[in-house]
């Protein structure tokens, strides 16, 4: 008996199935403003170029002390696809989190091309929408963010010390899909004004002109008031006193402070040239540290030089004392 043997071949076709791409946001680097003064009062805003970085007050008077440039470099790549090669990129820029210390969130950015082109950009709402270029498969590419940055004026009560405000990039494919999202961080120091309070004037006192030669009436500092000369003769009133300063500001800031070298004192009958001499001028840091309030004390006292020629009654001069963060 014969049996008829069916043999059955299979045949497997092998097919290639289409993958749709997927991005990642690799890195974002951290826009840095550096160190700014608060205004006295109300809100400053600076702006950033996103191509170089440099930075301009656009309102209100605080000053920005830092000269570096303070734009982000944000890098996206996509997947191992060919769809990468051919397929725009959309990246979405929404405000993420809540802004620390005297910073708020940013009210605008602008954009500039690295590696990658941006081809538009615009305002969706409560985010902004960038399209971008095809990023080819497994590579990177980049684009740069400049930001208005609002700072609020010392009126306020948020702290002064490090700040930060954030935002949140997503990368995805333009009809939506393979994304991925990563924060970004806008910093910045923001300190308290620095101020200058006169507590005292600089007194020198009453003394009589030297009988023959030269003499001198000298007022240290610290107070003490001694002369020199034939026949010089110090009276103990008015009491003599050093000139006081408080500076004030942000605690463990630096600063400087500039006490001129000589003043000169005028009367009715004739001016002499005082030499001065300071405690707490030239570099100094205030006391305290980063988010609390410091001081410095300056005192200044001075010689006056004597002789029988001197001008003849009360002598006044104005001492100007000034204090700057370095």
């Amino acid at each position: 008996m014969m049996r008829a043997v069916l043999v059955i071949l299979l045949a497997l076709v092998g097919c290639n199935v289409a993958r749709a791409q997927s991005y990642s946001v690799d890195t974002i680097t951290d826009a840095n403003f550096g160190d700014i003064v608060s205004a006295a009062s109300g809100q400053s805003v600076f702006r950033s170029n996103a191509s170089s970085g440099s930075v301009t007050l656009q309102s209100g008077s605080a000053v920005r002390l830092s000269a570096s440039s303070a734009n982000a470099v944000v890098t996206i790549s996509c997947s191992n696809t060919n769809a990468c090669n051919s397929t725009n990129v959309q990246a979405q820029l929404s405000l993420a989190g809540t802004p620390t210390g005297r910073l708020s969130y940013i009210t605008s950015i602008n954009l500039a091309n690295g590696s990658a082109t941006i081809n538009s950009a615009y305002s969706a709402g409560s985010y902004i929408v960038i399209n971008l270029a095809p990023i080819p498969r497994n590579s990177a590419r980049t684009f740069l963010i400049g930001f208005d940055l609002t700072v609020d004026g010392n009126d306020s009560a948020d702290p002064t010390g490090n700040a930060v405000t954030s935002y949140l990039i997503t990368a995805q494919r333009q009809f939506g899909g393979g994304s991925d999202s990563l924060v970004g961080n806008i910093l910045a120091k923001v300190i308290r004004p620095v101020n200058i309070a006169k507590t005292q004037d600089l007194q020198f006192g009453s003394v009589t002109r030297p009988s023959s030669g030269s003499g001198s009436l000298t007022l240290t500092p610290g107070g003490v008031a001694s002369v020199t000369g034939t026949n010089v003769r110090r009276f103990p009133t008015p009491a003599a006193t050093p000139a006081q300063f408080t500076v004030s500001g942000e605690g463990g800031q630096a600063v400087t402070v500039s006490v001129p070298t000589t003043m000169t004192l005028s009367g009715s009958s004739g001016s002499v040239s005082a030499t001065l001499s300071a405690t707490g001028s030239g570099a100094q840091v205030l006391s305290g540290s980063t988010g609390s309030a410091g001081t410095v004390q300056v005192n200044v006292g001075g010689t006056v030089p004597l002789t029988g020629a001197s001008a003849l009654g009360t002598l006044t001069g104005t001492l100007t004392v000034t204090v700057q963060y370095n």
